[in-house]
């Protein structure tokens, strides 16, 4: 089999598929995309959940520390952490408010833009690794229902 011919599949792709088979092979494959880019980041001084960091800032430009949290899903004292290791390694750099001290906003270094834009390539790598032999088609469908997923499980009440 070549590389670039697609696998069997480890399960039955005719059998019915239930909302738990759903998030399982949701979980399954969201294992197997941490491992491909932590072994992705092997070298570069990122680690894994930083290049997710790198990713929302050098999309939105700064953000508070507690928008930085909310969007990562963690709470404040991990954003901190998170941004201080990465202010140690010059990644990032804080901006405290003119108007609040208790406000810090964080935003990229011009190492930490660099290095974001090395992290965005990898992903890149991995996800093309990962979605060998699916159609541009499939893999629009696949992107657009992850995020239909993603929604409907974040609109769930409790």
């Amino acid at each position: 089999m070549s590389t670039t011919e697609a696998k069997p599949p480890r399960w039955d792709p005719e059998a019915p598929a239930s909302g738990g088979d759903i998030l399982i092979a949701l979980r399954f494959a969201d294992r197997a995309a941490r491992k491909a880019i932590g072994e992705e980041l092997a070298g570069t001084g990122v680690h894994t959940g930083q290049e997710i960091v790198l990713a929302k800032l050098l999309h939105h430009g700064s953000l508070q520390v507690a928008q930085l949290a909310k969007v990562l899903d963690v709470e404040v004292p991990t954003a901190t952490r998170t941004t201080q290791r990465m202010e140690a390694a010059g990644l990032v750099r804080r901006l405290k408010s003119d108007t609040d001290a208790r406000k810090v906003s964080i935003e990229l270094t011009e190492h930490g833009t660099e290095v974001a834009h090395t992290v965005a390539r990898l992903h890149t790598q991995a996800g093309d690794r990962a979605l060998q032999g699916i159609s541009p088609e499939d893999r629009r469908l696949l992107r657009n229902l992850l995020w239909t997923i993603a929604g409907n499980i974040e609109d769930l009440p409790g």
